[in-house]
């Protein structure tokens, strides 16, 4: 591992190297490379906060981390630089809270730096000092954990300093009680809290949570009070305290205790009322799960339910890792994602019932299909995506989901109960296993060889052999028993029952697999298992009575056991165990995503064209213009002292220097954009896209040349001048060289030498274990980036007069270069390299490296960076100045992962090859994960040893891990009535959902909202030039724009109205209540009443004859 991490190293020099060498020429703002790098949490911390002053604190947190955990660092850490020298109390105060949450958020979210937005000392009634802390926006990104722990280490600060405790007045703990509740109605919260909960955490905690004021809603109540600046909604306040200090008052708890802190006693409080008054009636120390509908909030049109919850024909809970599973992420088999008319594809997000709240979709072959309903009256299982393309056009029904695999990590992640599984092979080989010595031929015995193991060893029936009978009442059993007695013939080994509506529903439901005709059903595979699990017998070709089916009257009421089971066990006389009992309801979220990162509108470079450019921002319709005219950053030549806007001096070639506020200047555009051509060696201008304008602080303008060559190669630029692609985060631990177009000396000369069993690699089919650093993006990612790094080339060639670096025909030329992974609401990138593709719309890495992210692959999507691109290109000077400007940027570099600096999230991972028999025996008695977690092997245990990086191991493979849809089908269907009618045909074919609740929410939590607002925003908009953009909030006198173009609506009659035919429709066709109904007609009514005149027209006495 220290020789991979050694050519991390080296190449990354390589490339700095270069990047020192271009930037040194001063044709950029810097002349030096601007993003710094870090091998670790402490170098992290220094270089993002290094604009207060915290030099040499990287060296103090690696001293306190080698006998203090990371909470414990950040205090400590917070005291220490709270009584450093500083200007003044507050700075001191600020520096040291900024630093103990960068600590606490491991130096790579942007909180630390923006979702402060400072401290303050104030006095209360009494004289006394209190401290307060301004909180803005972007403390979203520290998370829960993180919001809360920044109040404590406020008030260990405080106390450090000798400033007293915050006394709220009854006003102020008043308006936090509507604040929250309107913040709610602006953005989202993961928890609201009631007022008294708010009264108890507002009215107790010994420092002010203050904040900017963020939403343009302002509070009705309490307003201009002293001590609160703004009437506007203080977003970061009402995070901190909704989802900070409410919803993470255990861990708070947790730290205050251990840490022996006073004055917070009103956490405890707090945690009192909340057990006295949760009544939410959650699955904790129940011996059952009950269904949980919240997954199904929020759907939307054209997004497929695809089980309600807890529903039979549900996802079957099934437990392992494969894998591309855990950090959230989940698998189906291939079949099922065909089955469902390709709505899931590889990457797809869905939300679940449980565990957590989402996940994305990967393959996995190695668990059970689809059950199938042909519109020929066959019953049949796809487990393959070659049988399921061969039923799907017969599908009348899809009976059975088949199998969701989740890990016991998902479960301990979520503090959810662990539930009983579905009994599958991996299960009886350790019950089996536990019995006696495993015979050859356990995996696939006959059925009388499997009878004869169970009857020998003591063991339940092999899976292959099992139905649902735990989901059929015995009443309905009895009357299937009745029916095959009846009716039943037996010939070659197969059963031939009548054909009658209601047993051959039952006979589905059961997931016995038949062939059907019009008269008769025909049964292989279950033939026997069925007859003698109903009590019969084989008798000739007749089918007898051989014992009765009767529930044996047992106390078994565990909720794995039924009467039905109960009584096929006792006719079978070897114990039966339920094939399914868990199922998982879920709905399709967000689909998958591998594209170009592009702003809106897209340009080619941070230029300001200002309103010469028109719509499109075009520097040929700005170059046309007689003036052109922007407001840039005023730059000095050191040498000639010319002023300028552009980083290099074009009399003498030096690099100037920022010297005052931007301004208005005035560009020679034309004569500009001919030098940038000459100096790139381009003859014919290609079509160029700047910005209208500037919005980081100095406004320094990119150079043209570089916009001039993205053109030419087609490729787009981002805020801070770097080139993005944006891919679906799905983790990834093991792969095989076939799965990403690696050949064997490839792997061999990137490190992969031997497989995961120790073999030296031959062979494109042998397993290796991914690396920590190594990513396989999306095909088309690398023939993106073959596109930037052929204008990179260009751009060391012609612009900076250096080598070409990557010499890239095609995307396998990128194999082996270095990449920067980087989270939307993060400020650090990761280092990592490119070691081959995958077919699907993902971007597969470890999971430390999503979680180094500070990600998870409940759906996210980040973006990749060639590192010479963001090397080259990235400054601090193209930054927006407002808040929340540096996330999303690149500001630090991460070279090496270290297990313990990534999110905690994933040391939940199991890396087991096999779970143990005990685990399933938890998970029938619905213990808590944290009861077994000595007995699973997790990510948590192996943290700073010598297998904290490799010898992972997972307990389902699968074939291909790009198997299954390549895009969802909710990307390839053009409209929204298409999507929507798709969406209804997949719920009436699918068994476990009921397609009237999806009408009724589709309408009710999408299109009627959506109708509604649209009407509001109809009678409120602005109006737009079609030429210059400018908008109007009213119609001006003249009728039309001051550049004398036409003026458009900016919502019109169509938009408005788009939903309401399809709506009336389908309200209509599946019968919704009559409130429902209504509600639809006054919203028509509204529309007619807006787009129709409603003047009273003169009527004759004879128009009412």
């Amino acid at each position: 591992m220290e020789e991979y991490f050694a050519t991390m190293f080296a190449e990354a020099d390589r490339c700095y190297s270069i990047a020192r060498r271009a930037r040194s020429r001063g044709l950029d703002p810097e002349v030096f490379v601007e993003i710094p790098r870090a091998e670790d949490l402490a170098s992290r911390c220094e270089k993002l906060l290094e604009a207060w002053h915290v030099e040499g604190v990287a060296e103090r947190i690696r001293e306190l981390s080698k006998d203090h955990n990371r909470e414990e660092v950040s205090l400590l850490l917070a005291k220490e630089m709270a009584t450093a020298p500083a200007k003044s109390r507050e700075d001191a105060i600020d520096r040291a809270v900024r630093v103990g949450l960068a600590v606490l958020t491991e130096g790579i979210l942007v909180a630390p730096l923006e979702g402060i937005a400072g401290v303050t000392i104030g006095r209360n009634s009494d004289g006394s000092e209190y401290l307060a802390i301004s909180f803005a926006g972007p403390i979203r990104a520290a998370g829960g954990t993180g919001q809360a722990l920044s109040v404590l280490i406020g008030d260990v600060v405080r106390r450090e300093i000798g400033i007293g405790k915050y006394i709220p007045t009854d006003s102020e703990v008043q308006r936090l009680k509507e604040e929250i509740p309107l913040y709610k109605q602006c953005q989202h919260l993961q928890y609201t809290p009631g007022n008294e909960e708010i009264e108890i955490i507002a009215s107790g905690c010994p420092v002010c949570v203050d904040g900017e004021g963020t939403e343009v809603m302002e509070i009705s109540g309490f307003r201009d009070l002293p001590r609160i600046e703004s009437n506007r909604v203080r977003g970061g306040a009402c995070l901190v305290i909704a989802e900070g200090m409410c919803l993470k008052a255990p861990k708070i708890q947790k730290h205050v205790k251990k840490l022996g802190i006073d004055g917070w006693e009103f956490i405890d409080e707090y945690m009192a009322w909340k057990k006295r008054h949760d009544d939410k009636g959650d699955d904790k120390g129940a011996k059952k799960i009950v269904p949980d509908a919240k997954f199904l909030k929020d759907m939307v049109a054209g997004r497929p339910v695809i089980a309600h919850p807890s529903r039979l024909g549900g996802l079957r809970l099934r437990y392992g890792r494969g894998r591309t599973t855990g950090l959230a992420a989940l698998a189906i088999n291939p079949a099922t994602m065909i089955a469902l008319d390709d709505f899931l594809a590889v990457g797809t997000q869905i939300k679940i019932e449980r565990p957590g709240k989402a996940g994305a979709v990967t393959p996995c072959d190695s668990i059970e299909g689809p059950i199938l309903l042909l519109k020929n009256g066959d019953l049949v299982q796809a487990n393959t995506s070659k049988e399921a393309k061969q039923y799907r056009p017969e599908i009348a029904e899809v009976v059975d989901l088949g199998e969701v695999l989740l890990a016991y990590g998902e479960f301990m992640e979520n503090n959810h109960l662990l539930a009983p599984g579905a009994y599958a092979a991996e299960w009886y080989k350790v019950e089996l296993s536990s019995r006696s010595q495993l015979p050859d031929d356990w995996k696939e015995p006959s059925y009388e060889r499997a009878k004869e193991i169970s009857r020998t060893c003591g063991v339940p029936l092999h899976p292959r052999y099992n139905l649902f009978w735990f989901d059929i009442p015995l009443d309905e059993l009895k009357a299937l028993r009745q029916h095959v007695l009846t009716t039943g013939t037996w010939r070659d080994g197969k059963l031939t029952v009548k054909r009658e509506p209601i047993t051959k529903r039952t006979l589905e439901t059961l997931g016995a697999l038949h062939t059907a005709s019009a008269t008769m059903v025909a049964l292989d595979h279950y033939a026997l298992p069925l007859v003698e699990g109903l009590g019969l017998a084989v008798d000739g070709p007749k089918v007898v009575e051989r014992t009765v089916l009767e529930d044996p009257g047992t106390m078994d009421e565990a909720a794995f056991s039924s009467p039905s089971l109960r009584a096929v066990s006792q006719a079978l006389g070897l114990e039966v165990r339920a094939r399914a009992v868990t199922r998982i309801g879920s709905r399709m979220a967000r689909p998958e995503k591998a594209k170009e990162r592009k702003m809106k509108p897209p340009p080619h470079a941070l230029f300001p064209l200002g309103q010469s450019g028109g719509m499109q921002r075009l520097v040929s319709t700005a170059v046309g213009q007689s003036r052109v005219e922007a407001e840039m950053g005023l730059r000095q030549c050191p040498e000639c002292g010319k002023n300028t806007f552009q980083c290099s001096c074009a009399e003498c070639g030096a690099h100037t220097f920022t010297v005052n506020r931007p301004s208005v200047q005035r560009i020679d555009l034309a004569q500009l954009l001919q030098s940038a051509m000459a100096r790139v060696g381009v003859s014919t201008a290609p079509e160029i896209k700047g910005v209208q304008g500037m919005i980081s602080k100095n406004k320094t303008p990119e150079a043209l040349e570089k916009g001039l060559l993205r053109a030419v190669h087609d490729i787009f630029v981002f805020k801070d001048g770097t080139i993005r692609y944006d891919m679906t985060d799905v983790p990834l631990t093991h792969f095989r060289p076939r799965e990403i177009g690696l050949s064997v000396e490839k792997a061999i000369a990137l490190g992969y030498t031997k497989d995961v069993f120790g073999a030296e690699l031959t062979s494109p089919e042998q397993l290796c274990e991914l690396r920590v650093q190594d990513i396989i993006p999306a095909e088309s990612c690398g023939d993106y980036l073959v596109k930037v790094a052929n204008f990179i080339d260009d751009l060391l060639e012609k612009y900076y007069g250096l080598s070409p670096f990557y010499k890239a025909s095609s995307r396998g030329d990128l194999i082996g270069q270095m990449t920067i992974g980087l989270a939307p609401h993060t400020s650090g990138g990761i280092l990592c390299r490119i070691i081959g593709y995958t077919r699907t719309n993902v971007g597969y890495g470890h999971p430390f490296f999503h979680a180094a992210k500070r990600r998870n692959a409940d759906g996210d999507e980040d973006s990749v960076i060639l590192l010479l691109d963001g090397l080259l290109n990235f400054s601090r000077d193209f930054l927006p100045r407002t808040r929340g400007g540096l996330m999303d940027a690149p500001l630090v570099l991460t070279t090496r992962l270290d297990p313990n600096e990534i999110d905690k999230e994933a040391h939940n991972i199991d890396v087991l090859w096999e779970y143990p028999l005990e685990f399933y025996q938890a998970c029938l008695e619905y213990k808590h994960p944290k009861e077994i977690d000595s007995i699973m092997d997790q990510v948590a245990g192996r943290i700073s040893s010598n297998l904290q990086y490799e010898g992972f191991g997972f307990t389902h493979d699968t074939g291909d891990i790009s198997e299954g849809p390549r895009e969802s089908a909710y990307k390839t269907l053009e409209t929204m009535i298409d999507k929507m009618n798709a969406q209804l045909e997949l719920a009436r074919k699918i068994r476990a959902v009921d397609a009237k609740d999806v009408v009724y929410r589709v309408i009710t939590k999408h299109f009627l909202p959506d109708m509604i607002g649209n009407l509001k925003s109809f009678s409120s908009q602005s109006l737009r030039c079609t030429k210059c953009g400018e908008k109007y909030r009213r119609i001006p006198l003249s009728g039309h724009c001051y550049c004398g173009n036409n003026l458009t609506l900016t919502v019109h009659e169509k938009s408005v109205k788009k939903y309401l035919e399809i709506t009336k429709e389908i309200s209509e066709k599946f019968e919704l209540d009559t409130y429902t109904q209504q509600r639809i007609a006054i919203v028509e009514e509204s529309m007619r009443s807006l787009f129709q005149s409603d003047k009273v027209k003169k009527c004759k006495l004879t128009d009412f004859m």
